[in-house]
């Protein structure tokens, strides 16, 4: 399973927690895929071996344990991009009382192939088992995480409120969206593939923004308001490698809670 890191930013001078989604995946090869679908936790989701089956051969359920965590039911071993139970009901009081907020049950599944009707997905990222989750036809379905959040309120103006939805975002949208990334061994390019402008030698704190995404390589700047770590007479405006295959190669921190 594929946990988000949940870290707390009082390290680096900050009182805010993250999601990094990536430190214990990196340099290890795994589905990338076009892009992730983050899958609602509260509704059965059918699973079926090809697109044209119409008998699912299993069906991943959600339940509630006593403690408050979500469990994933399925007669298939799981190992998704990500996949976390959320807080229980202790961990979400002592974080609501930090001024945080509970941390929910998330599932996200690389996608491989999509259709009019379908996404195949990798259910087990070491086995590169693939299954289909169909379409349905009474569920909203987003391209991105802030349509999401704005049809998520009932009664206001303006939102397109379904509790049935799924957000598939390719890699550019999710790269670009999330709080920002990092990465060891840090070297920037002009371009891609070609000239190095820096180099971080001393393993510095260095969270940037991704601006543009081309194939293994992303367009960075500085990101996260960490300016004092960054020096001013350095140009940190370039390229870097965020994958090379299936070897991820960045950490990926999608988002904060202050």
């Amino acid at each position: 399973m594929y946990e988000p890191v949940r870290k707390s930013m009082y390290n680096h001078g900050f009182s805010q927690f993250f999601y990094s989604c990536t430190r214990q995946n990196q340099g290890r090869p795994q589905a990338i895929g076009l892009g992730l679908l983050t899958v609602n936790t509260k509704y059965p989701i059918p699973l079926y071996k090809n697109e044209a089956d119409e008998l699912p051969f299993d069906t991943l359920k959600f339940d509630v344990s006593k403690s408050g965590k979500t469990i994933f039911i399925s007669g298939i071993r799981l190992k998704p991009y990500l996949m976390s139970e959320g807080d229980s009901d202790e961990e979400a009081e002592e974080h609501v009382k930090m001024g945080l907020v509970r941390y929910g049950p998330e599932l996200k599944f690389c996608v491989v192939d999509t259709g009019k009707s379908y996404f195949r997905v990798v259910g087990n990222q070491i086995s590169k088992e693939e299954f289909v989750i169909k379409k349905n036809p009474l569920a909203a379905y987003y391209s991105q995480e802030k349509m999401l959040y704005d049809n998520k309120c009932i009664n206001c103006p303006g939102s397109k409120y379904n509790p049935r939805w799924y957000v598939f975002e390719t890699w550019e949208r999710y790269l670009k969206r999330v709080e920002f990334i990092t990465k060891d061994s840090l070297v920037i390019y002009d371009v891609p593939e070609g000239k190095a402008i820096f180099e971080d030698k001393d393993r510095t704190f260095l969270p940037f923004a991704v601006t543009e995404v081309k194939g293994e390589w992303i367009k960075v700047k500085k990101g996260f308001g960490r300016e004092s770590n960054f020096d001013p007479g350095k140009n940190y405006n370039g390229w870097v490698k965020w994958r090379n295959g299936t070897d991820i190669f960045v950490d990926i921190n999608e988002r904060l809670y202050e």
